[in-house]
Formats: structure tokens, sequence, C-alpha cells
């Protein structure tokens, strides 16, 4: 399988290290089956002979003029940019045509096309992934959203592969995407490959939200995520919310599926589970004390939510500490 890693100045260390090491770990392990897949042949590409990494890391790479068929897969990994705003500045920006260019060239001729966190704009500005599903990392889902209405957004997800374009969510999940296109050759292989990698078991990117962040891109949204906060204790209804706000529960039902993808009452729920799952890992509270905490009249209510919002038992939370 012929896999070309499309770089450019500013790309992300270590989304571009995931995919290569993942690449390299798979080939490594692939005499270990009894019938191995093809290796994976894996060029970095752009459009010169080396990029400059985000980091300053000078990145030999191969010159698309000197490459000759059209790779199976053409990634786009992530740029060393964090922020939205200056995100969309630069893939809107006129050295960023070439760019976009090359991805629909790659795509038009039937080559797999898939991108990870910021890269996955890349695509998008391209019109590669309109009609498509797709994620990219959470906290650039409202302007995603926002800029590429005809892309059906799931930022929850931290894969999400297609036929002829795939899409992963932030840094980590680089790896995922790799695994995802050697599970494509072999199942067996990207199994083996995990393990070794000790990968490939995290649940969805809505586990790691942070509300607050996902809500600053409009005043509406913001004003309510810091109302849900100040009232996190008390149980009310989303109508009340909107009269302190002064705005209509229409409005404010328009503003938070504009800029979140979600409900007024699904948001308000991820707050009041994120602060959950705090106390949970954290403190030594009862279930019907957290419950209380976060606004909800017996643990039966809140136990429902993790199970329906995060897949497991309060017990699977409560032990289940974050890896560092």
């Amino acid at each position: 399988m012929d896999v070309g890693v499309f770089v450019m100045d500013g790309v992300a260390d270590f989304g571009f290290a995931a995919l290569l090491e993942t690449f390299n770990t798979a080939n490594a392990a692939r005499e270990q089956l009894e019938t191995p897949p093809e290796p994976w042949r894996v060029r970095t590409l752009s459009f010169g002979d080396s990029v400059t990494s985000g980091h300053g890391h000078t990145i030999p790479t191969t010159p698309l003029v000197d490459v000759g068929a059209q790779p199976d897969m053409m990634i786009v990994p992530a740029v060393q940019v964090l922020d939205p705003e200056p995100l969309v500045e630069l893939v809107t920006s006129s050295r960023s045509r070439p760019v976009l260019d090359r991805i629909r060239q790659v795509y038009d001729s039937g080559t797999h096309v898939a991108g990870a966190c910021s890269g996955t704009f890349f695509l998008a500005e391209a019109g590669v992934l309109d009609g498509s599903a797709a994620t990219t990392s959470w906290w650039l889902g409202p302007t995603f959203r926002r800029r590429y209405p005809l892309v059906a957004l799931d930022e929850s997800r931290i894969l999400c592969r297609g036929a002829r374009v795939s899409t992963a969510g932030a840094a980590l999940s680089h790896m995922d995407l790799a695994l995802a296109l050697v599970h494509s050759a072999s199942p067996a292989l990207a199994e083996l490959t995990s393990r070794y990698l000790v990968a490939g078991n995290r649940r969805q990117q809505r586990d790691v939200v942070v509300p607050e962040v996902i809500a600053r891109g409009n005043s509406v949204t913001a004003a309510f995520e810091r109302w849900v906060r100040d009232h996190l204790d008390e149980q009310f209804l989303i109508s009340a919310a909107a009269h302190a706000l002064g705005v209509t529960e229409r409005s404010l039902q328009r503003a938070t599926h504009a800029e979140l993808g979600m409900s007024p009452r699904d948001f308000v729920n991820d707050i009041r589970l994120e602060r959950a799952a705090h106390l949970l890992r954290t403190t030594d509270l009862t279930l019907d004390a957290v419950a209380a905490r976060v606004g909800y009249l017996n643990a039966g209510t809140l136990r429902g939510l993790v199970k329906r919002r995060r897949g497991m038992s309060i017990a699977e939370m409560r032990a289940s500490p974050l890896a560092w």
C-alpha cells in the first residue's frame, strides 16, 4: 500500500510522528502473521525537498514533482495552529491554494484522502468533505460547523472513516487514523500494532471536551455556559435560563445548535457530567452527594446519564483516573 503523508511548513510534530510510527510498527509486526499483507510504503511529500515543523525541525520530503503514480492514500496531518481564527486565516490564505488544489486533484483521481486535527480544515476547504460525515478536534468544532455547513460534522467522534475520505480528531487521533487505515488492509495487523503501541482502547472525543472552550465563539452560548455553572446545583428549566439571559428559548436553541451541534439541554448535561466526573475521580463523595452538587434530584438520573453519554458505569468512571 502506497501512502503519501503530505506536509507543509508548520506541520505538527506529534501528529506527523504518530502517523509514521504507527505505519513503521505495522511494517515491523507484519511478519508475525501467518498471512501478512503487503508492507506499507510511506513517503513524506511536499512541494519541495524539506519543510520546517511547528517546533522548528527540518523534515526531509519527496517533492511532489518527483512522485510518479498517485499514492493509494494521502494523509494531511495537523499544523501547529491551535486557535480557530488563525487556522481559518491559514487555510484561506494564498499560500494554501496549491495545497487545496493538490487535495482536490488526488481526490478526483480516486486516491483515498485523510486528515486529522487541524488538517481536516484543509480537506473541508478543498471541498472533498462536502456531503460526507466528518470529525475534527473538539475545540475547533464550532468554527468548522459554521464555515463548512455542507459537512455532517460530529466532533464527538475520534474517527470518521468513509469510502473515499477519512477524518480524525485531536493529536492522538493521528494514531487512530493510521490504525484504521492499517485495518482496511489487515484487521489482524491493526490489532497487533495497537497492542505494541498500547493504543486503540480510547472511547470518544466527547469524554475530554471542555464545555466552556467550545462555547467561547458565540456570546449567547458563552453566557449560557456561565449561567449554567452559576446554577449547577439547581434544577431549572431551559426557559428560565433563556429569560435570565434576555433571549427567547427558541433563540437559545438556535444558538447552541448552530455553535455546538446540540440542544441547550444536552449542553447542560455535558456541563453537569464534566463536573460529576471530576468529583467522582477526585473526592470520596457519595453518588447521591455528587448528583445533588450537579443539579440532579437522585443518583439514578446521574447513573443513567453516565451510561448514555460515556458508555460506562459509575464504578468504571470512578476507577478510571486520567492516564497521566
